[in-house]
């Protein structure tokens, strides 16, 4: 979601039916065209297999053994490469036992919260929304700062389905971003993609909503069908539609206030839920390393059916290892879904 530096100058704040809308300044009127179904089709493609890296890094090292051929029943974990972030590095990992997925989630080593990046983006995804030649940083790029992660690959011992998530995204928002009162705080948005990078790439940015482009603001906010949605959720939400994102579907109530713990966003695009989000502030990630229990876990709503076979969270939760010194987020408690068809194209 859109990095900002909290000013009022550049979100203003609308209640439209009972729900938020946020306008970007000098925005230019643009007709709103669904996708072309032929361009998702192409962006569906298979994930790019990358092999795991099972070495610990920077003091942050596996909890369990590491998964190899032969583990059978026993615990054990994956990791994938490092990426750095602050003083420190970031990377996904999971765990199995009894070859079923326990955990799916982002390590981050107790460095990484130090000497992060205090610039509102890294101007990966800008837009020149007022064509006036140069690209505002806070007004005209979304997305923080970005870390794209490679997910381990399952051991060989697992069974069932497989995890249906494909690829990790972590945003670091150092002023926070939309909608303003709400997520306007230091935070990190954790993305957990269903589908593969081609779609989330095939996103463009533009200047609507939230510079996205205009004519695929339709797909973005295509509603997902009753029988997809998580229970709590919106269908569609147009207000929150985001260049290199999709649409975040947010459940919390308008009333709720500035975040500050953590919540869960759905990402849609194309009447496709393509991603699940924990957010959290950096203060409540922070809080884990001196609270009871060093772990924090809420619910994962669930929808009445998956559109694709795997095994699925039902929570996810934010913690503190103090024996590897690195903090977590993650998915956690997985049930299996025989699912009901593959991902389709938009307009179908």
């Amino acid at each position: 979601m859109k990095g900002t530096n909290g000013m009022n100058s550049f979100n203003r704040m609308n209640r439209m039916n009972g729900t938020h809308t946020f306008r970007i300044p000098r925005r230019r009127p643009a007709a709103a065209v669904a996708l072309a179904s032929a361009a998702l089709v192409a962006a569906l493609l298979p994930s790019l297999g990358q092999p795991p890296d099972t070495s610990p890094r920077s003091g942050s090292a596996p909890r369990t053994a590491t998964c190899r051929d032969g583990t059978g029943a026993a615990a054990c974990s994956l990791y994938g490469p490092a990426a750095g972030l602050g003083n420190g590095t970031i990377r996904a990992y999971s765990a199995y036992e009894g070859g079923k997925p326990e955990e799916l989630g982002i390590s981050l080593t107790a460095s990484a919260l130090t000497g992060l990046p205090t610039s509102p983006t890294d101007g990966k995804h800008c837009f020149d929304a007022d064509a006036d030649g140069s690209r505002d940083p806070v007004h005209e790029c979304v997305g923080g700062h970005s870390r794209e992660l490679a997910l381990p690959a399952a051991p060989p011992a697992s069974t069932g389905p497989a995890l249906p998530f494909q690829w990790a995204l972590f945003n670091w928002n150092p002023y926070g971003h939309n909608p303003h009162g709400r997520y306007d705080v230091p935070h990190f948005d954790v993305h957990f993609y269903l589908v593969p990078q081609q779609v989330r790439a095939g996103i463009r940015t533009g200047s609507c909503a939230l510079l996205i482009a205009c004519d695929q603001l339709a797909a973005a906010a295509k509603p997902v069908p009753d029988a997809y949605l998580p229970a709590g959720y919106p269908a569609s939400s147009p207000q929150t539609a985001e260049g290199a994102m999709g649409a975040h579907l947010d459940s919390r109530p308008p009333t709720t206030g500035t975040l500050s713990g953590q919540t869960l966003i759905y990402g849609a695009y194309a009447g496709e839920l393509v991603f699940i989000e924990p957010m959290l502030t950096k203060a409540f990630l922070e809080r884990q390393r001196t609270a009871a229990g060093h772990r924090t876990c809420e619910p994962v709503p669930q929808p009445a059916a998956w559109r694709t076979p795997g095994w699925y969270p039902t929570r996810y939760c934010t913690a503190y290892r103090p024996d590897q010194g690195d903090y977590t987020v993650s998915l956690t408690d997985f049930v299996p879904s025989a699912g009901v068809r593959p991902l389709v194209a938009a307009g179908r």
